[in-house]
């Protein structure tokens, strides 16, 4: 898990030099905002798994009973970002999308909620 954090922090960091090169030599603002915001990202998982990962009782850090807990494989997430895809083509289209797509994000947070509460 060392390593897997160790590589969202470079991603992280080739991320903020690249978005700033972008920032100052371009004049498209969502290049500018996703850079950034992809490098917050890898920032954030980075430092989930940099730091908590690597504690131990020693450090001080009660680990709970099962060890860490990191979800299953699921489909889930696929319907979920269905549902976000109607949603947004609901947006851009016509209302037509917004009822079916927030009713497939509904139903896709229940099973996603309902799988992590039976894991083993």
């Amino acid at each position: 898990m060392k390593t897997l954090g160790r590589l969202f922090l470079g991603m992280a960091v080739f991320l903020i030099i690249g978005g700033t090169i972008y920032v100052i030599f371009s004049d498209e603002p969502a290049g500018k905002v996703l850079l950034l915001l992809a490098a917050g990202l890898g920032l954030i998982i980075g430092g989930y798994l940099e730091l908590n990962v690597g504690a131990t009782a020693a450090d001080g850090v009660e680990e709970p009973e099962e060890g860490l807990y990191l979800p299953h494989a699921s489909i889930w997430p696929f319907w979920l970002g269905v549902g976000a895809l109607v949603i947004a083509n609901g947006f851009a289209l016509g209302l037509w999308g917004l009822i079916p797509g927030a009713i497939l994000m509904g139903l896709a947070l229940l099973g996603f909620a309902k799988q992590s509460r039976l894991r083993a």
